[in-house]
């Protein structure tokens, strides 16, 4: 079962101050005082903050948060299996009490549900051990886990027309700020931090074998992601955006698989095989 819940991360520092130690007296005289900087000196850029991504569990979720999610709508009245494996009867649950807190009815439970749900103190506890998704091994020759870590939908819109020419890849539709995750082993080959283009803020990956893989119209690229960099699988890589060509319009996923580097090959099956909703759809209904 893919664990589909990202949760808020956040890494504290603290500095310890040195103490200076006055150096034993000496006949040699002191060297000159290095020269203070000059204004036209770059600055030093101050420590980025830690990256945050909402609280979403869906279809696919699994863990100790949707054991204790569960077993809160059980307290409340509903039928319901405590088991921690976030599936349709899960869905239907949340959409009931969300209807009954006067909440847009989503099926999916966000953070300020589980706050309203009075789960604050697991959602604190739950910050401090991050899930890490599960793979899906075998299911597509080329993706371990679903890109988009959170609530979405998508089509086989693969050869489309656009614009630009035939579309190349699949558009997973999600909000601004979902997480993405690398679907496998990789390194960056290429990025693009800026909103100009065709695919504005953009990443590409590359396998071991050579395949690659396109993400584009995001929100942000995760703080330290260079070329060259290694990435694992299911590591946050940034976040869904509508950047580039795609500005006007609702956020989303460009997705591309480009085996050994060469054509564009069609995501939608490879995306299907390893999407956590399809498999415990496919399970519930066995």
């Amino acid at each position: 079962m893919v664990v589909a819940v990202t949760l808020f991360i956040s890494a504290a520092s603290a500095a310890a101050q040195d103490v200076a130690v006055p150096p034993p007296p000496s006949t040699t005289p002191a060297p000159a005082a290095a020269p203070a900087p000059t204004a036209s000196a770059p600055a030093t850029a101050p420590a980025a903050a830690p990256a945050t991504t909402p609280v979403l569990l869906r279809i696919g979720s699994t863990g100790q948060l949707v054991k204790d999610l569960q077993a809160e709508l059980r307290r409340r009245g509903l039928r319901i299996v405590v088991d921690g494996e976030f599936g349709p009867a899960t869905k239907r649950a949340v959409r009931k009490i969300q209807k009954r807190l006067k909440m847009k009815a989503t099926g999916v439970a966000n953070k300020a549900l589980l706050i309203r749900l009075g789960l604050r103190a697991r959602l604190t506890a739950a910050a401090a051990a991050p899930v890490t998704p599960k793979i899906a091994p075998g299911a597509s020759p080329y993706l371990l886990v679903f890109p988009v870590g959170g609530a979405n939908s998508y089509t086989d819109d693969f050869g489309d027309a656009r614009h630009q020419g035939r579309h190349e890849g699949n558009d997973i539709m999600a909000d601004r700020g979902t997480p993405l995750l690398a679907v496998a082993d990789a390194r960056v080959i290429r990025l693009s931090r800026t909103e100009s283009g065709l695919g504005g803020i953009s990443l590409w990956l590359e396998r071991a074998d050579g395949t690659q893989y396109y993400y584009a119209h995001m929100t942000t690229i995760t703080d330290g992601l260079a070329e060259g960099s290694k990435v694992a699988v299911g590591q946050l890589v940034g976040t869904v955006g509508n950047t580039g060509d795609a500005r006007y319009g609702a956020p989303h996923l460009h997705f591309e698989i480009h085996p050994g580097g060469g054509s564009a090959t069609n995501p939608y099956p490879h995306l299907v095989a390893v999407d956590p909703a399809a498999r415990t759809q496919a399970r519930a209904t066995r």
